[in-house]
């Protein structure tokens, strides 16, 4: 292997068709990968390096889906709608179970890895959020969200009891008690929380209603994504100033976050995966130094998807539209796409947003594309 001066491979970001997974990995000249590059899908034999916007990416689904059942709230006696709704969120549920389960596999492996994330605080933080839990304002506030709260006033109005209607607590469905999570090693911990939100996703009864989606699916994939910031080295997160400015036909070999994931790649690397077991310190210290990092974590990462979401549930429409047997619809459904493509581009230029975010009318055009071929 090469030494870290001498090596030439390029850090990129690639994008696999297959399951919409974005990875980062070493590219060595000969491959031909080029940064924002689109794969079939990723090869078994190469190392993968998750930091933003890898898990990030995820939100797009679970948005649309709690998009899509908030338009269903407004036409509840629409069986019609409901029925041509509902294939909008088979179909984010189907991208999300591609997603994660690409994620979980690939994990237990030792292929992808989370970078600048100790395992150990990750599995600790975990727990603790199982005991102890967290203040749900706290948490929509964190992720600019307002998932938290609305379970908790959904089951209040409902007469739904609760211990504690402020606090947040993750629930384990895998079978597993928390004396047996507790003994797993931290990475087959972050296998199984995978397995316990892919488990999720995956129950069809927790797709009645925008509540028992928010409360059985999207809490936990939200609550995983901020435990993996309050365990994540900031610098992976991709909002460092220097990042921005640069766009997918440009070397980002020199910003701070391409220089941190070859970094880590290289030493994940020359461990053959395998990252030495630190001592897991006390719970009270891991807890307390992941809320400071918390404290302290830029909001551009969640910010942007407050921008994002809505789009993405504009492309979705646009893409029924289209294939509506009607040419008019098709044309309408076209016109959308090319304005939510323009306002990305505009949004990154502007550096409103990060030049890695996705664009949502991408993944529709593509759609086309194979359907017309």
């Amino acid at each position: 292997m090469a030494s870290p001066s001498t090596d030439n491979r390029k850090v990129v970001l690639l994008k696999s068709l297959e399951t919409q997974n974005r990875f980062y990995v070493l590219a060595p000249p000969e491959s031909g990968w080029k940064n924002a590059d689109t794969i079939p899908s990723f090869p078994d034999d190469v190392l993968l390096g998750i930091a933003y916007p890898c898990l990030e990416d995820g939100l797009n689904d679970f948005a649309t889906i709690r998009t899509t059942f908030e338009t269903l709230d407004y036409y509840p006696d629409d069986p019609d709608l409901r029925r041509e709704m509902m294939v909008i969120i088979l179909e984010a549920r189907d991208n999300l179970r591609k997603r994660l389960t690409e994620l979980r596999d690939r994990i237990a492996r030792r292929q992808a890895h989370f970078l600048g994330t100790d395992l150990a605080e990750f599995k600790q933080y975990a727990l603790n959020l199982c005991t102890k839990g967290a203040i749900r304002r706290t948490m929509d506030n964190m992720m600019k969200l307002d998932v938290f709260e609305s379970v908790a006033e959904y089951e209040a109005q409902a007469g739904i009891t609760s211990s504690d209607s402020t606090m947040f607590y993750y629930e384990f469905n895998t079978g597993r008690s928390l004396e047996e999570l507790a003994a797993m090693d931290p990475h087959q911990f972050l296998v199984h929380l995978f397995e316990d939100v892919l488990q999720a996703v995956q129950n069809n009864d927790y797709y009645q209603s925008k509540y028992t989606f928010d409360r059985y699916v999207f809490q936990k994939f939200i609550a995983l994504m901020f435990i993996n910031y309050a365990t994540t080295d900031p610098i992976f997160y991709g909002t460092n100033k220097a990042d921005y400015g640069v766009s997918a036909d440009r070397d980002m070999s020199d910003t701070p976050l391409y220089r941190a994931v070859r970094e880590a790649l290289l030493k994940l690397e020359s461990e053959n995966g395998f990252a030495p077991a630190r001592e897991a310190a006390p719970v009270e210290d891991v807890v307390a130094a992941a809320e400071k990092r918390l404290l302290e974590l830029p909001s551009t990462p969640i910010m942007e998807q407050k921008l994002l979401v809505p789009l993405n549930s504009i492309c979705r429409v646009a893409e029924q539209l289209s294939k509506m047997d009607n040419p008019h619809a098709g044309e309408y459904g076209e016109m959308i796409l090319k304005a939510a493509s323009s306002i990305i581009r505009e949004l990154k230029e502007m550096n409103i947003i990060s030049p890695l975010a996705r664009d949502p009318a991408e993944r529709t055009a593509k759609t086309h594309e194979e359907a017309s071929s």
